[in-house]
């Protein structure tokens, strides 16, 4: 059974969440607003993570604070730092495709850096940076790479059977290509091929994910693939340093 829902978690993830998502900083009234939740209720969450680091308040806009960033490195899960958004610009300056990273966050994939593509499609990246990890081809090629052990706990709690029957039936050929495919996930007209990038000990630490309309990434996936798995390659030599 899927574990239940926590309220008060849950506005505390998307404050930051939202908080992340703009270069800008955003205000009270937009945080109220992705919430939909009164002003008074959300200025309690934010107080709280103002005074504990999480985000950092400058002329009535919020922005990440220090302690997000400690905390992640302390966890060593900031090996992807070495990868910056100029390398994600370069591929997709060179592919013609949108280029992203993203890494696991609970039973979500989250895109924390994304460059290039189709407008629409960019749209859809940015107001939706987390997706459920089995519809999506980065998480796929990430839960394909969790010990064994991990991966049955993340499976057993996946509440979609017939998402998990599907990521098992494929599990294998994820695991041999080292890439992983999916049709028309975001939207009705948009794929994505992905692959892992491993950090120290061989882990997969994050997924480098090249996405666009189905007509621009389906019939390129063998040339799309092998660049993925190219550039994955040295991003995780760069990580594993």
């Amino acid at each position: 059974m899927p574990p239940r829902p926590h309220r008060t978690v849950e506005r505390i993830t998307r404050i930051l969440e939202e908080v992340a998502s703009a270069r800008g900083g955003r205000t009270l009234a937009d945080l109220a607003r992705a919430l939909d939740a009164p002003k008074s209720s959300v200025q309690g969450f934010v107080n709280g993570l103002i005074d504990a680091g999480y985000i950092e308040e400058q002329d009535r806009r919020y922005f990440i604070g220090p302690a997000i960033y400690m905390v992640a490195t302390q966890a060593n899960r900031l090996p992807v730092r070495a990868i910056t958004h100029a390398d994600l610009v370069a591929l997709s300056d060179a592919l013609g495709c949108s280029a992203l990273l993203g890494v696991l966050v609970g039973r979500n994939l989250v895109y924390i850096d994304r460059a290039g593509g189709h407008p629409s499609l960019s749209y859809l990246i940015r107001t939706q940076p987390r997706r459920p990890t089995l519809r999506t081809a980065g998480g796929r090629v990430l839960v394909a790479g969790l010990d064994p052990d991990t991966l049955h706990e993340f499976l057993e709690r996946e509440d979609d059977q017939e998402l998990v029957e599907s990521f098992l039936s494929d599990l294998e050929q994820i695991r041999t290509s080292g890439l992983s495919v999916a049709e028309h996930s975001i939207s009705p007209n948009a794929s994505a091929v992905a692959t892992a990038i491993r950090g120290p000990g061989g882990n997969p630490v994050a997924a480098l994910v090249l996405a666009g309309t189905s007509d621009t990434i389906l019939p390129r996936l063998d040339e799309l693939g092998a660049r993925a798995k190219q550039e994955a390659a040295g991003w995780s030599r760069r990580v594993a340093e």
